[in-house]
């Protein structure tokens, strides 16, 4: 099954999202409700499910098309040359304009 990068990434972001919403209706639940522990319980098994299916997605292989692998390599053969601070082009000053 094909997925790509930016699908996974946004389950990711799901995940954690649905996560935290759990959280805060867990910390908002009264304490002294008969129910209470009950859908804590539940709160937390669905988390842990959650959690469960994040490290699934984080341990997949990713692999790269042959045609974009052949067009960008992976690793840069070579070394990218940075100018020093002091040699950066300064941008031009404009004038204020004072009203």
């Amino acid at each position: 099954m094909k997925v790509t990068v930016a699908h996974l990434y946004k389950k990711l972001e799901e995940l954690d999202r649905d996560v935290v919403e759990l959280k805060k209706l867990t910390d908002r639940l009264a304490t002294d409700r008969e129910y209470s522990p009950i859908l804590k319980e539940t709160f937390s098994s669905e988390m842990n499910k959650l959690e469960d299916q994040k490290s699934e997605i984080l341990k997949l292989n990713v692999s790269r098309p042959e045609a974009l692998a052949k067009k960008s390599p992976a690793v840069s053969e070579k070394p990218v040359q940075t100018l020093p601070q002091s040699q950066e082009p300064k941008k031009p000053e404009k004038p204020v304009r004072k009203y």
